[in-house]
C-alpha cells in the first residue's frame, strides 16, 4: 500500500485528519468548482411549519415572558370545558396513550416535543396538557422554546381523574412485533405504514410497507386507506402513535400501533429487506 495512503487511512480512522489529506482523499473535496459541488452534495431539507413562527419572532422579537409560567391544574370538568377551543397534547407514554386518551388528543411523547410538536401543534389555538406528572414543568419549557406560549393549563391527576368523572375517552388499538410477524404468515396483504425518515428506511425495512415520514403527515395524510386495517409501526413505536392520534382525529377507524417497533423488530425473526431498492 501507498504509505502515503497508509497515513490517511491512520488519520481518517481515527479522530484526527489534516487539511491536506483531507484535500487528497475526502470524496466530497474532489469535485472541480463550486457548481459541481452543490450539485452532487447539496439536498433541500424539510421545513417544518414552526420555522415561519421562529422567523417572526427573530425579526419583531419574542416576547418577554420572565420566569417559566406555572400552568393552572384543571379539573376535569374545567379541562372538558376549555377543550371545546383547544389543543389537547398528551405527553404520556405510548401504552397509556393507546391505552385511554381525552378525545382529539394529539400524541407526542415529552422527550419527542422539541423534535416533534413544531409539525403538529398551531400557534393560533391555546394548549391543555395530559400528562404522567404532577406538574409538566419540562413540557411547558420545550413549547416556550418552539414560540408555544398560550398554554391553558394540565389534567389535575390525569386521566384517573378524567374517568372518575364520568368522561369518555378513546382507545388505539396496539400489537406487539411478535403478533405482527405471526399474523404476516397467513395474511400476506396487510397495509404496514412506516413512518420512519428516508435515511432509517433505507437501512432496513419490512417488505412492502409503504412508506411516510411522520414529518410528511401533514400533506400526505389521505394517502393512507381508510377502508382496512392500517397497521403502524416507526423506530421504537413513539411516532407511530403520534401518527396514530393524528390519523383517529381524522376519521380514520381501524389503526394499530405495533409496539418496539423495528427496534423490537429486529430482534426477533421477522422478514427484513436491507438497503434501498
Amino acid at each position: 500500500m501507498d504509505p502515503g495512503l497508509s497515513a490517511a487511512v491512520l488519520f481518517l480512522d481515527g479522530l484526527f485528519t489534516t487539511i491536506g489529506l483531507e484535500r487528497l482523499y475526502n470524496p466530497k473535496l474532489q469535485y472541480k468548482d463550486k457548481n459541481e459541488f452543490v450539485d452532487n452534495v447539496s439536498k433541500e431539507l424539510e421545513r417544518p411549519p414552526y420555522f415561519r413562527q421562529m422567523e417572526k419572532l427573530n425579526v419583531e422579537g419574542a416576547p418577554i415572558l420572565g420566569v417559566l409560567p406555572v400552568l393552572p391544574p384543571l379539573s376535569p370538568a374545567e379541562f372538558a370545558e376549555k377543550a371545546r377551543n383547544s389543543i389537547v397534547l398528551d405527553t404520556r407514554i405510548e401504552s397509556g396513550f393507546g391505552t385511554a386518551h381525552v378525545p382529539n388528543a394529539i400524541y407526542i411523547r415529552e422527550k419527542s416535543i422539541p423534535s416533534f410538536a413544531g409539525w403538529f401543534l398551531p400557534y393560533d389555538s391555546p394548549i391543555l396538557l395530559v400528562s404522567d406528572m404532577d406538574s409538566p414543568e419540562q413540557t411547558v419549557r420545550s413549547l416556550i422554546r418552539l414560540g408555544y406560549d398560550n398554554l391553558g393549563g394540565f389534567l389535575l391527576d390525569g386521566m384517573h381523574a378524567w374517568h372518575s368523572a364520568g368522561f369518555g375517552s378513546k382507545c388505539i388499538r396496539m400489537v406487539t412485533v411478535q403478533e405482527l410477524c405471526h399474523f404476516l404468515d397467513s395474511h400476506k396483504d396487510i397495509w404496514i405504514l412506516d413512518v420512519r425518515s428516508e435515511s432509517e428506511v433505507s437501512r432496513s425495512r419490512i417488505p412492502n410497507a409503504h412508506h411516510i415520514h411522520i414529518t410528511q403527515f401533514p400533506i400526505q395524510m389521505d394517502e393512507v386507506p381508510k377502508d382496512r386495517v392500517v397497521y403502524i409501526f416507526c423506530g421504537s413505536g413513539l411516532r407511530a402513535m403520534t401518527a396514530a392520534s393524528l390519523l383517529q382525529n381524522r376519521g380514520w377507524k381501524d389503526i394499530i400501533v405495533i409496539l418496539g417497533g423495528m427496534t423490537g423488530w429486529n430482534s426477533i425473526i421477522c422478514p427484513v429487506e436491507y438497503g434501498k431498492k
